[in-house]
């Protein structure tokens, strides 16, 4: 960032002083999301499983300077059977959108086109996500750095300046300790300005005048970490810490291999990131913290979020919809594709 005296002033945080900060101004949401929370933004926990499922809804040391017009291949798949009259098609988001992650491939294009209704995993319409920022506010009493203890506390201040040296912990200090942990390791993609791919197909969907929709709630999605107390938000945002501190180190970025996966369209690729991610989260004193948040984060959400797509294409079978999901629900087993096909839906991938 520029430090011309000719612009406006910058806060700590590295914002345009009277700016919104990032954490505030997207809602956390262009993260799953954001991702962020949600899995959008919202919306891609624990070591890096919290990067990896809130990156993606999140090739170590990729570089995407040579990036291709658009993803090499769509994680895409078309939906049909089961009396529907029109196919339908589920279509993997990752809740970033740098070159090329915010172009669509031709087919995902073909796709949307045909749509006669648009599902995101929340509703990304404004109102909504300003809806978002006050439950994401601490209700304790205490300050960040209060409830994480000064060694913690340092641990994010050390690692912000690693993002950009004018940035420090003090615009999180009214934020709960699980949205620090959601938002840290997506700081320096966030701070590039860029609107989530999520967001950006809600937003065209809506200038386009098609009929949209969600298959969660923003409450849902916020309840899967408030169920966590304080103390395992505080471990979580430890773990983040570390991972990024031992990346950082080993000259590897956990997001950018992510986003490279992704780009590729290779859905193994894609779920051997996120294997990678779990069996880390898997490892040490927070073993158990990890796989229930990675059964709550994935596995039970596959299943509901599939009820709701079955609810939907059940409603209004001689329409066409397009559900935009975090890839980590697609590319898993037996994922949300695979729930569909337990309902009687016919599942095929779609490449090019």
């Amino acid at each position: 960032m520029s430090r011309s005296a000719k612009k406006p002033p910058m806060t700590a945080a590295g914002h345009l002083e009277g700016e919104r900060p990032p954490e505030i101004r997207r809602g956390f949401v262009g993260g799953r999301g954001g991702r962020g929370l949600f899995s959008s933004h919202s919306l891609r926990a624990v070591r890096m499983s919290l990067v990896m499922v809130l990156t993606l809804g999140g090739i170590a040391g990729s570089s995407l300077a040579a990036a291709p017009e658009h993803p090499v291949k769509p994680l895409l798949w078309k939906v049909e059977g089961d009396g529907l009259k029109q196919p339908s098609y589920l279509f993997g988001t990752i809740h970033l959108s740098v070159p090329p992650v915010g172009t669509l491939h031709p087919a995902a294009e073909t796709a949307f086109k045909a749509a006669d209704v648009v599902c995101t995993e929340i509703p990304l319409d404004t109102a909504t996500q300003m809806e978002i920022v006050p439950m994401l506010m601490r209700k304790d009493g205490k300050t960040l750095d209060e409830s994480i203890g000064d060694k913690l506390a340092k641990e994010l201040n050390d690692e912000l300046k690693q993002v950009n040296p004018q940035l420090d912990s003090t615009p999180f200090q009214s934020l709960k300790t699980w949205g620090v942990a959601v938002t840290v390791p997506m700081l320096p993609y966030q701070l590039k300005g860029e609107q989530p791919l999520d967001a950006k197909i809600w937003e065209r969907a809506t200038k386009e005048g098609k009929a949209t929709g969600s298959l969660e709630t923003v409450a849902s999605q916020l309840k899967l970490f408030e169920d966590f107390t304080e103390a395992e938000q505080t471990s979580m945002l430890g773990d983040v810490l570390k991972q990024l501190r031992e990346d950082r180190e080993a000259g590897t970025d956990a997001t950018a291999s992510l986003i490279a996966a992704y780009v590729s369209g290779d859905e193994k690729r894609v779920l051997d990131e996120v294997n990678k991610s779990m069996q880390r989260s898997a490892e040490g004193e927070n073993k158990e913290l990890g796989e229930r948040f990675m059964k709550r984060f994935l596995t039970d959400r596959d299943a509901a979020i599939a009820s709701v797509i079955d609810e939907k294409l059940k409603g209004s079978p001689d329409k066409t919809h397009f559900f935009a999901v975090g890839a980590a629900h697609l590319t898993g087993k037996p994922g949300i594709p695979g729930q569909l096909i337990t309902k009687g839906y016919r599942i095929t991938r779609i490449t090019e």
